[in-house]
């Protein structure tokens, strides 16, 4: 009698688990296009604007060319026949006719080989007095460990000098990174699971709480500052560098959390989104938040297994916030694929609008709505 029970149980949880996650697929969604001002495509950008960061004088260095272990077969044979590389470009955001620059990377460092860049997550640590702004990379070499590469950006020459690469056993499937000083940030693991695509797919379909956030500083090292979170992607820090924002992909929420000066984060709220928040940045000014998001995620799926056949929607939220926590959302932009598939992350800058995808394009929209 207790076995039926218990295993009528174990049927019971797993189907409605199974339910759950079909439904946050997003099969039923049916959204209406809508755009804040005329958009254009950005030239230049081949294979996805999967990052970016911008400084104040609207300087955006954006990541180019993402590819992890995880992916497909058929995305891997997609990656390879294009020749598709990683790369980072420059955006001086200058409204219509704004072109991106490759930047040229120059290391002296063994441990960093440029024909296996992939980056992913970017975050600058800005010197507006010199210009050479130190970035952060996460790097998804192929078959190695997860790394995060530090750059110094040469403003005379408009390259960059890789200075250092780290690694730790803490970074497992790392997403994305946070800047806290020349030497300091937190990086965000989206999975534990690094190695094998099975189950690595089967962790983050499970919402196994896994992910975590880890913090580095130079004189201490790598530390665990957040666990048993589910499919963590992006992190950002509020321009007083008070809050925390913390993006749950898979469980479709925001988690606000206060920073201590010793960089440990205390949870303060939990906000829902009903969709999918890949990436974003906050606006400086406002400290309102720009997410890019996967509304219809089924079909994000589809597209990362094949770019050239499936599109996905793409969508972008603005969270306002009051004294750091999220008080209203709007959405600002929808596409449902035609212009841009996969919105990763975006931005307000001097009235424009930038989205970012994963492997598709970078797009910039007039602003003629109020923000």
């Amino acid at each position: 009698m207790y076995r039926k029970i218990a295993a009528v149980s174990i049927i019971l949880f797993a189907l409605q688990h199974i339910i759950r996650i079909i439904y946050s697929l997003g099969y039923h969604l049916q959204f209406y296009q809508h755009y804040p001002g005329a958009c254009y495509e950005v030239n230049g950008i081949d294979f996805g604007a999967g990052d970016f960061d911008i400084t104040q004088d609207g300087m955006t260095f954006i990541t180019s060319g993402w590819n992890m272990n995880i992916f497909s077969d058929s995305f891997q044979d997609y990656y390879h026949k294009n020749d598709i590389t990683g790369a980072i470009y420059l955006l001086r955001v200058r409204g219509n006719g704004s072109t991106p620059m490759k930047l040229n990377i120059i290391s002296s460092d063994a441990l960093f080989k440029l024909d296996s860049f992939r980056p992913r997550g970017i975050s600058v640590y800005p010197n507006m007095s010199t210009g050479k702004h130190i970035l952060f990379v996460v790097n998804h070499p192929p078959k190695e460990v997860n790394r995060v590469e530090k750059f110094e950006f040469d403003p005379l020459n408009s390259v960059l000098h890789h200075i250092k690469s780290y690694t730790s056993d803490k970074l497992r499937l790392v997403y994305d990174i946070q800047a806290l000083g020349e030497d300091s940030f937190y990086a965000t693991n989206i999975l534990y699971e690094n190695k094998v695509r099975f189950f690595m797919i089967l962790e983050l379909f499970s919402l196994m709480p896994w992910s975590s956030v880890v913090h580095y500083k130079e004189e201490t090292g790598f530390h665990d500052v957040l666990t048993g979170l589910t499919s963590t992607s992006g992190i950002f820090l509020s321009g007083c560098g008070t809050y925390v924002y913390v993006l749950l992909c898979m469980s479709s929420e925001v988690r606000v959390y206060t920073r201590h000066k010793d960089h440990t984060l205390v949870l303060q709220q939990v906000y829902p989104l009903l969709s999918h928040p890949d990436n974003g940045l906050v606006d400086p000014v406002t400290g309102d938040l720009y997410i890019g998001t996967h509304p219809i995620a089924y079909q994000f799926i589809n597209h990362l297994d094949r770019p050239n056949k499936f599109k996905a929607a793409s969508q972008v939220l603005q969270l306002r916030t009051k004294d750091g926590l999220i008080v209203a959302v709007t959405e600002l932009f929808y596409d449902d694929g035609d212009l841009i598939s996969g919105s990763s992350t975006a931005v307000v800058y001097n009235k424009s609008l930038i989205v970012g995808s994963t492997v598709d394009k970078l797009i910039l929209c007039q602003l003629n709505i109020p923000v």
